[in-house]
């Protein structure tokens, strides 16, 4: 089989970029795909994600016209949904669709009381939503709470239920129609979207927005691809294709990105008009979420320090690990305490920086973002080769 080996070309300190990813649920523990495995999906199959939603009565009722009229429109979210999902631009082996699940638990009607009611209040019935669920019927669950105070509203997606499901948290104003909005306007329908993206695997793009002025290593903005994920709309990144093929037939994924996403090894190879660069030093400079800054500050080591063979060659044996460390024993990362600065506990892309004679330094980003979707669809094997080429 033919390898196609990634080269990335350098000019004086020019950086150039490839592409990259977040999760809303700290991950710092390997992912395991849930279920044992299974035949793939024919091409063009459609894929169907089933939903138990929970909603409290009096929101219900006072806001939406009580559980017939709201069953109906609950079943045209979802369809707009399926819409925004198939219709956006995107490279799928499949179609995706989200549904209200068939069984007669369904819709589960919780009761706190009338008018506005804090987050504490919906939320000992949100972590009762993390409980058991009959996966027979049931992929994951969809939590509404929809008379939130004002300002306290908010979607995300959270990992880790009994029954290996990923709950969709979704808190809205009393004031906001989470009905009002469809295919091709935006609307909740497809902020839950964007969260069901998560459900299926995929991280927060916009987590990857990194300034020039954030990286102090080359000084030059990360170029992001436009996607559903957070930097775009009615657009899907190669990257969420990828991930959704891969993760297609499993209907309940760890929180994390499973290992399976990942090569295991990465060839390295640093060369300069052609010839191998013996025994350089090559510098990995991790980017992170929030702050969406390549962590360098003065006093700060890089990542990761390694040199080049009399190959010009390096090997990085856990590709997974280089972007989600174990934690406690993975050296040179941002503390989690008193102030959290490595928010998931993972880097979403690296400034890698050879260092050269004279003082200078060579600089291209490393993203999970071309490294996933390269494997996935066959462009990369084992090794994954990365190829750095000064000029």
């Amino acid at each position: 089989m033919i390898k196609h080996l990634k080269k990335y070309a350098l000019i004086a300190c020019s950086l150039f970029v490839l592409a990259a990813c977040d999760l809303e649920i700290d991950i710092t523990n390997p992912g395991l795909i849930a279920e044992k495995p299974q035949d793939k999906p024919q091409v063009g199959e459609t894929i169907t994600y089933r939903a138990q939603v929970w909603v409290e009565k009096n929101d219900m009722e006072e806001l939406y016209g009580g559980e017939r009229l709201f069953r109906q429109n609950l079943e045209a979210l979802f369809r707009n949904t399926t819409t925004f999902w198939n219709e956006s631009t995107n490279k799928f082996d499949y179609r995706f669709e989200w549904v209200v699940g068939e069984g007669d638990d369904n819709l589960v009607i919780y009761e706190i009381g009338s008018g506005v009611k804090t987050k504490e209040q919906y939320n000992v019935y949100k972590n009762k939503a993390y409980g058991t669920l009959n996966t027979e019927k049931y992929d994951f669950v969809l939590f509404l709470a929809l008379n939130c105070p004002k300002g306290e509203g908010g979607l995300s997606c959270g990992g880790g239920g009994a029954s290996k499901q990923s709950v969709v948290q979704s808190y809205f104003e009393g004031s906001h129609d989470i009905f009002a909005k469809k295919w091709p306007e935006k609307g909740t329908y497809s902020d839950l979207g964007h969260e069901y993206g998560h459900v299926r695997g995929a991280q927060d793009l916009y987590q990857y927005m990194i300034p020039a002025e954030n990286n102090p290593i080359s000084h030059v903005a990360y170029d992001y691809p436009k996607c559903n994920m957070g930097t775009g709309y009615q657009e899907w990144s190669d990257y969420c294709s990828a991930v959704f093929n891969h993760n297609a037939q499993y209907k309940q994924i760890t929180s994390d990105m499973t290992r399976s996403t990942y090569p295991k090894q990465m060839l390295v190879r640093v060369t300069k008009d052609g010839k191998p660069v013996q025994r350089a030093t090559v510098n990995f400079w991790g980017s992170r979420a929030s702050f969406r800054d390549i962590y360098a500050a003065p006093g700060n080591s890089p990542y990761m320090k390694k040199k080049t063979d009399a190959n010009g060659e390096l090997t990085i044996n856990d590709i997974y690990r280089m972007f989600i460390p174990d934690y406690n024993n993975t050296p040179n990362l941002p503390p989690k305490s008193p102030v959290d600065e490595f928010p998931f506990s993972r880097w979403y892309c690296f400034v890698v920086e050879v260092e050269l004679d004279g003082g200078q330094t060579k600089c291209v980003w490393l993203s999970d973002l071309d490294i996933v979707p390269e494997y996935l669809n066959g462009g990369q094997q084992e090794p994954y080769e990365f190829e750095i080429q000064i000029k």
